[in-house]
């Protein structure tokens, strides 16, 4: 602490006591703040991956200059990581804030597995996401808010979040950041193209070109508009330990699955559908692809998932996205019906409550989660032999990571799996390193980020490719 020399004013009075405190508290504050800049200038430019170099989920980065810094995605570990050597939630929340200064958070998109963690975020550093995907995360936020065994709710915390305009870069000092919206599983994600110092970075989050948002060659048009070539790609690799499984499935892409859909409901008069409440993609490839005569059912919450989506991914002027519009028939929107509590929504979003006793004459489809009894309720006592259609990961059903309660819930019921992934093929990441032709590869949210340079895809750019750990600095 620096002593105050005199007791003096400028005009020679005596100095009060208030005065001087006064005082030596603002010299206080300006040596913290040079203290902390010196702790940020002691590396400049430098690429941080707390988490996620080595695993699928639970991400955290870190992009720095000497003077500023952000973090991108703040992840809670997926529920069946058993690594011992990963670095606990806890321990992730002390590596990163510090009490270094911290510009921002920003969010690729509402997965728990890049956002869950936001609640140990310091609440005086501003949180990022797309408009749409907060939407969608208030609703599912409101939810579990609404458990008993939640005391912190979160709502007020995702309802301050800012919102990306995108293609508007965002300045964060000697840090820019430009927002470009990818085709993901989850609604409304983002990749970020990063300058800093003249250098260009592509972060991918997660993202694919297989999904209602990437038709159309989305991803090389964004590519040679916005992007170019870069200098470091910092891309996803989720699907590089599961490119036989991507092989044996049939279902490549939503609109694959939109076509099986139809045929299956078009030969089963009853049928469920397991899928996240959250993967909007394909609910309405679900939506849109029953016939005539056949009913929707959902609860409230998964209606308001589909309500909002269509509202801001439907419209003309926002979205342009037709598969986004409620499905027509004789001039008017299918109606949703809806199994439990209407939880406020009515006539105004086209929202119904379902008549169990009416619906099983004509036949219907509900959608289906395996934690809430009361879809398996309704499909024992109104529906006789219904079809299961299985629309999440594989890897769920069997092995390390088979969830119980999915295969209780689908138990000796007939079942087909309809499923095409959230993330991006082998051929696609090849496609995004080939278009941005970067110096250097950096993969995470992978499991084979040790093989990366010898999948046969990625040999070209073997030399280019730079793993890092988890906490290790790369400088640039």
């Amino acid at each position: 602490m620096y002593a105050i020399a005199g007791s003096m004013t400028k005009k020679g009075l005596p100095m009060s006591e208030g005065w001087r405190r006064k005082k030596m508290r603002n010299r206080e504050k300006v040596i913290k703040k040079e203290q902390e800049a010196n702790r940020m200038d002691t590396a400049k430019n430098k690429i941080i991956i707390y988490r996620g170099s080595h695993q699928i989920g639970g991400c955290a980065t870190e992009i720095s200059t000497g003077k500023h810094r952000i973090v991108i995605d703040f992840g809670a570990n997926l529920p069946d990581n058993d690594n011992e050597d990963i670095m606990t939630d806890e321990e992730l929340a002390s590596a990163v804030f510090d009490g270094r200064p911290c510009d921002a958070v920003l969010f690729t998109h509402y997965h728990g597995d890049h956002i869950g963690l936001y609640k140990y975020i310091p609440k005086d550093i501003p949180l990022y996401m797309g408009s749409t995907a907060r939407k969608i995360l208030e609703i599912l936020t409101e939810k579990l808010d609404s458990l008993p065994d939640v005391s912190e709710k979160g709502l007020p915390r995702i309802q301050n979040m800012n919102c990306y305009t995108p293609p508007d870069k965002i300045m964060f000092g000697d840090i820019g950041i430009q927002p470009l919206f990818v085709d993901h599983s989850a609604l409304d994600a983002y990749m970020f193209l990063i300058e800093i110092g003249g250098k260009k970075l592509l972060f991918t989050g997660d993202f694919r070109e297989h999904g209602i948002a990437g038709g159309n060659d989305r991803l090389e048009r964004m590519v040679r508009k916005y992007i170019g070539e870069v200098d470091i790609l910092i891309t996803e690799g989720t699907m590089l330990s599961r490119m036989e499984e991507a092989k044996e499935n049939s279902i490549r892409t939503e609109y694959d699955l939109k076509k099986r859909a139809g045929e299956l409901f078009r030969t089963n008069k009853e049928s469920v559908i397991l899928v996240s409440s959250t993967n909007l993609d394909s609910i309405m490839q679900f939506y849109h692809a029953l016939p005539w005569g056949t009913d929707f059912v959902c609860d409230a919450y998964q209606a308001k998932l589909m309500v909002a989506a269509m509202e801001d991914k439907g419209g003309v002027t926002r979205g342009r996205y037709p598969e986004y519009l409620p499905e027509m028939i004789h001039g008017k929107p299918r109606r949703i019906y809806i199994v439990g509590n209407m939880e406020g929504l009515g006539y105004g979003q086209n929202c119904h409550e379902a008549d169990f006793d009416i619906l099983h004459k004509k036949g219907f489809t509900m959608l289906v989660r395996e934690n809430k009894p009361i879809f398996k309720e309704k499909m024992e006592q109104y529906m006789t032999d219904p079809l299961v259609i299985y629309s999440k990961w594989a890897g769920y059903l069997k092995g390390k990571h088979a969830n119980p309660k999915i295969n209780e819930f689908i138990g000796n019921h007939r079942m087909e799996i309809l499923h095409t992934s959230g993330h991006a093929y082998v051929d696609t990441i090849e496609k995004l390193i080939r278009l941005t032709n970067p110096k250097t590869i950096i993969p995470m949210h992978t499991e084979c980020a040790d093989d990366f340079g010898a999948i046969p895809a990625f040999a070209p750019y073997r030399d280019r490719v730079k793993v890092v750990k988890d906490g290790e600095e790369y400088i640039f």
